[in-house]
């Protein structure tokens, strides 16, 4: 996709593909959430407005990474502004979304963390899930109205393993930082975030599996995704969707490392090979 585009949020809703990215600018202070459609995720139409902070009382700039799932019929979008999370609808995919509360649903720094990259799971019961964080992943079952939680937070980022019994991966160099997706593959949980800074070009999507929603999460040693590349570097900020008869990775690479902190936006084929998951940044969708 061409263009300055990051934390790019992909959903697959029946044969067609929707995605919902940041719109990249100086000083990421932008003030609008965008949406594309596509069928085939090569060729797109859009972008189309999703979002407007000028319509959000309590929020004006900063529009980031936008979480979007398909609940009872709906489409709920849980979007970062100002470093807080907040919680909108919409009856498309298109939008438009509005904000459902008012106020924000997560406040900055209400978890001891930054209050943002949320992202919306949705079990095979129907039960909801909320994900979100900067410096630590909380996850939390939604009541049906979207905005309730049903129980505490629970910290996902402690439930992160190098392989069974070993110290949880926030002690070594997996740290988790931000952007955590959530997917269940072949009966598994499969968690993916990010870890380094946005504008360091090791930034790096990471991922681990589980048995449980809750945890604990395990990876392999070598638990970075994003394949090494000597042309593309700081991939990172995923989401996953089905395609075809697999999976692919939707993610952000710094346009210019040397130049710029601006990204764009990317899409390649996820696999799976001796437990690990793989995803080849030099073989991308186009």
């Amino acid at each position: 996709m061409k263009g300055e585009w990051a934390d790019p949020f992909l959903l697959k809703d029946g044969d067609d593909y929707y995605l919902y990215p940041t719109k990249d600018s100086k000083g990421w202070l932008y003030e609008k959430f965008h949406v594309f459609h596509s069928k085939d995720l090569i060729n797109w139409d859009g972008p189309y407005l999703a979002l407007d902070l000028n319509d959000v009382e309590w929020a004006s700039s900063r529009a980031w990474a936008p979480g979007i799932n398909k609940f009872n019929g709906k489409y709920y979008m849980y979007f970062s502004a100002e470093a807080q999370i907040g919680a909108a609808v919409a009856d498309s995919p298109l939008g438009p979304f509005r904000d459902i509360l008012g106020r924000p649903l997560i406040t900055k720094d209400q978890y001891q963390c930054q209050s943002i990259d949320a992202d919306l799971f949705i079990e095979d019961d129907n039960q909801p899930y909320l994900l979100w964080g900067q410096g630590k992943c909380w996850i939390v079952p939604l009541e049906d109205d979207m905005v309730t939680f049903k129980t505490e937070p629970v910290l996902l980022s402690d439930q992160l393993y190098r392989n069974k019994g070993a110290d949880p991966i926030m002690t070594d160099n997996g740290i988790y930082n931000e952007g955590p997706h959530l997917q269940k593959i072949d009966g598994e949980y499969v968690l993916t975030w990010s870890n380094y800074d946005t504008r360091d070009p090791r930034y790096q999507i990471c991922f681990a599996r589980s048995g449980h929603i809750f945890g604990p999460y395990e990876s392999p040693e070598d638990n970075r995704v994003t394949t090494p590349s000597e042309k593309f570097f700081g991939t990172g900020h995923a989401s996953m969707a089905r395609y075809e008869d697999g999976w692919v990775l939707c993610y952000h690479r710094l346009i210019d490392p040397e130049t710029t902190v601006l990204r764009e936006t990317c899409i390649s084929k996820m696999e799976f090979i001796d437990g690990k998951l793989i995803v080849n940044v030099d073989a991308c969708l186009e």
